[in-house]
């Protein structure tokens, strides 16, 4: 008889934890929808127009689509050097963040610490190798 109402209480607790999991899919899905989660589904991306839309759409002289061309080059140049900017400041605090971590370790841990960082770059690069030659592949088969 006693195992008969443990039955009773664990499988109480099991419909309890299902019904209770499939309430909130059901709430975050259909009724509680925030607004960022909306807003990002819903959004196509944007994109600035290029320079041939922009030709065709306000009728743009040879000069000015020049001008505009000479635009785009010197913003490209603007945002590559941000880029270098960003990428030597964040190398800058992922190398403080290393050696604060060192400096908690032992000197076996370091060690050991010094090889994961090694193994995690070196799959880094090999996912980075992998994009690179899908990007090349794509636009090999656009042209």
């Amino acid at each position: 008889m006693k195992n008969h109402y443990k039955l009773w209480i664990i499988l109480s607790f099991i419909i309890v934890f299902i019904v209770g999991g499939l309430a909130g899919v059901l709430l975050d899905k259909y009724i509680l929808p925030t607004k960022s989660k909306k807003h990002r589904r819903d959004r196509p991306p944007v994109e600035f127009p290029t320079l041939d839309i922009m030709a065709k759409e306000l009728n743009l002289s040879a000069e000015q689509q020049e001008k505009i061309r000479q635009v785009f080059a010197n913003n490209e140049e603007r945002l590559k050097e941000l880029k270098n900017l960003i990428h030597e400041h964040i190398s800058t605090i992922r190398s403080q963040l290393k050696d604060e971590i060192k400096n908690v370790l032992t000197e076996g841990q370091r060690i050991q610490f010094e090889a994961m960082i090694e193994r995690y770059l070196q799959q880094r690069k090999e996912q980075m190798e992998q994009m690179e030659k899908r990007r090349s592949q794509r636009r090999d088969k656009d042209n």
